[in-house]
Formats: structure tokens, sequence, C-alpha cells
């Protein structure tokens, strides 16, 4: 291989590397208070399911909620504070699946307040 060949993949590798997914990551990052916004609405609408009984849709509910929380991203105190907010969603599941619905409700108040607490984290 010549130094001209050598010169030109050297050239070529580090050009390729300005045009990295990290570069454009920036743009992809979601509005965290509209965000924040449609995680709250996704637990009012489990709550309104909750005295309809349905152990199994308001199950999803429940997991499309978290879902939605997943997707959120600030800074590491956010994250952090967000992960605490998810295990009372998971509780609020649990609780769903065993047909506790008193303990989902409760449970998914708590977890609407974290969510709005977190607010002041962004």
């Amino acid at each position: 291989m010549s130094l001209k060949k050598v010169f030109i993949a050297f050239a070529l590798f580090f050009a390729m590397l300005g045009f990295s997914g990290a570069t454009f990551a920036t743009e992809a990052k979601v509005n965290v208070s509209d965000s924040l916004k449609e995680v709250d609405a996704k637990i009012q609408i489990a709550l309104e399911a909750v005295p309809a009984g349905n152990a199994e849709q308001l199950t999803t509910l429940i997991a499309d909620a978290s879902e939605k929380a997943k997707e959120l991203d600030a800074n590491y105190k956010f994250d952090f504070e967000r992960t605490k907010v998810q295990k009372i969603l998971r509780k609020a599941r649990d609780a769903a699946r065993k047909s506790d619905f008193p303990g989902a409700a409760q449970e998914l108040k708590a977890a609407r307040e974290g969510f709005a607490n977190l607010k002041s984290f962004i």
C-alpha cells in the first residue's frame, strides 16, 4: 500500500467520524415538558379506567404510561428522579395485576404527583 492510499484511508476515516450518529443526536431529543404532559395524560386515562375493574386493560394503560416515561431524558438528576417515579408506576401495575384497584389508584396518584414534580429538575 502506498503512502498516498494510507493517507486517503485515514482522511476518509476521520471524515466519516464527523458524520456519526452522535453528531445528529441532539436534534432528535424530545421536548421534555411536552412528554411530561403526555405521560400525565396517560396516567389520567389509567385513573379513569380504575372504576371499570378490568385488570388487563388497566395493566396495559399503565404499561403505556411507563413506556412513554422511558422517553424522558434531561440530565442525570432528572433521570434519577424519573427512575424513582417509574418504580411507583411498576407498583401500580403490579397492584392492577392482582386486581387491587384501590391500591393501583393510590399508586397512580402518587406517580402523577411524582411526574409533576419532575418539572423542577429540567
